[in-house]
């Protein structure tokens, strides 16, 4: 009897785990179709709110927009861009890989609130980045919106790699250089200099540049470190950032000061700025004055590499002009060159020019240019082509003096200063130019204030 009954037992047993199997299997079916359903609806809820979702590898897009070639296109350009910032900041792309991103854009932010994806979102104009989501506001134009994508990306990829991005201005600055891009082809060049505002619609950046320039609003270099996170300007404000880590990323003398200072890890208070303006502090005033050349020449088509600016190594040991010539063979391609003279105020130059030199090819016809300038085309008011002085004050309060010399010119010091040359063209319209222009220049009257 007792046999029978384990036997029984041991059957009852058996049927049990087998019911037992048969609910856990039948749960498990359960819970998947619960997933199922519940991926369904949210789907239909997304799509009743008119919300849609591209997911691809660690990129998730949520938009009320269309997706259309140019959004399917964009997991691709942050590939790309990931790419491109493992091998410029040296971060492990595998760990990379792993980090999730959700970018919101958005054409009605009702349609996001009320779906509750904007909980803890401040208020913003045009794009914000939160840990591993960033927000976009729709733009003009296809290029902009994958600007402010980049922009807020280069945000993220800082926060995520090291620790944050750094003072307002190189936060700011870095995330618009990075942002600044070309997509062509499918595929992605960052960290560009524009060749024609045509190139990049509604982007504008020059365009600001230019009109705080001539408003007497440039700030000085020392001015954009201070930046804070207030809103007022703000627009400027990010034009300015950007324009200060392209010249100092590129400075052959400056660069590897701000590298060094900008080394990880970064946070988001004014560390960086404190840093790089202490390890500057002696040479300040060269900063401030290379500053103002770089200025007046960043436009369309500007490369860093083939217009350096440098005056610190220049001038050093350069005195006073005294009553000697002083000859130099500007370069029509070239930006600002120097004079090898020092005028103290007062003092008038006597300046003469000759020579021919081409300053455009049009199918290939070459323009022959004298240095008075071709009155065919004007540039800043004054002929395409014609030789200009320029005066940077030992003040570095005072702008940036620019003056016509064409063939002969007298030009007073309004302080003590060194004098530079380069012909008035745009940036961006000097390489295809051939030729240089001998210049001469005397002292005719000695009269320091």
């Amino acid at each position: 009897m007792a046999l029978v009954f384990f036997h029984e037992q041991t059957i009852r047993i058996d049927a049990l785990r087998i019911l037992l199997k048969s609910r856990l299997v039948l749960g498990c079916l359960f819970a998947i179709a619960l997933s199922i359903t519940e991926t369904k609806l949210k789907a239909q809820i997304d799509a009743a709110m008119g919300l849609k979702r591209l997911t691809q590898d660690q990129w998730t897009i949520i938009t009320d927009l269309p997706i259309d070639r140019e959004i399917e296109s964009w997991p691709k350009v942050l590939d790309q861009a990931l790419l491109s910032w493992c091998q410029k900041w040296s971060i492990d792309p595998a760990t990379a890989k792993t980090w999730p991103l959700v970018i919101h854009c958005m054409a009605d932010r009702k349609v996001f609130d009320q779906a509750g994806l904007l909980q803890g979102v401040p208020a913003f104009e045009d794009g914000i980045q939160i840990a591993d989501k960033v927000f976009l506001r729709e733009q003009p134009s296809s290029y902009y919106r994958r600007h402010l994508l980049l922009h807020e990306a280069t945000h993220w990829v800082m926060y995520r790699a090291f620790g944050g991005g750094g003072s307002p201005w190189f936060m700011e600055g870095m995330a618009e250089m990075q942002g600044t891009h070309r997509w062509e082809n499918g595929q992605l060049t960052m960290a560009i200099i524009p060749g024609d505002a045509r190139s990049v619609p509604h982007w504008g950046r020059f365009k600001r540049l230019a009109e705080s320039t001539a408003a007497m609003r440039m700030p000085s270099i020392k001015q954009i470190l201070r930046y804070g996170n207030d809103r007022e300007n703000r627009m400027d404000r990010y034009a300015w950032s950007w324009a200060a880590c392209v010249y100092l990323c590129n400075h052959p003398v400056y660069g590897p000061f701000l590298q060094r200072a900008s080394a990880a890890p970064l946070d988001y208070s004014m560390k960086l700025s404190e840093e790089l303006e202490k390890s500057l502090s002696s040479r300040w005033e060269w900063v401030e004055r290379d500053w103002k050349l770089f200025v007046d020449d960043f436009d369309f088509g500007y490369q860093p590499d083939s217009n350096p600016v440098a005056l610190e190594g220049w001038a050093q040991g350069i005195g006073d002009f005294g009553s000697g010539e002083i000859s130099l063979d500007a370069d029509s391609a070239n930006g600002w060159q120097f004079a090898q003279c020092f005028l103290k105020a007062g003092q008038q130059v006597e300046i003469r020019a000759q020579g021919t030199y081409v300053v455009r090819v049009v199918n290939q016809e070459a323009w022959e240019c004298s240095p008075e300038g071709i009155t065919y085309e004007y540039h800043r008011q004054m002929p395409l082509g014609k030789l200009l002085g320029g005066f940077v004050s030992a003040d570095t309060s005072k702008p940036l003096e620019v003056f016509g010399v064409g063939k002969q010119a007298l030009y007073e010091a309004t302080s003590d200063g060194w004098l530079l040359f380069r012909i008035n063209e745009p940036v961006g319209q000097r390489h295809d130019n051939e030729g240089k222009i001998q210049v001469r220049s005397r002292i005719t009257s000695s009269q320091p204030r």
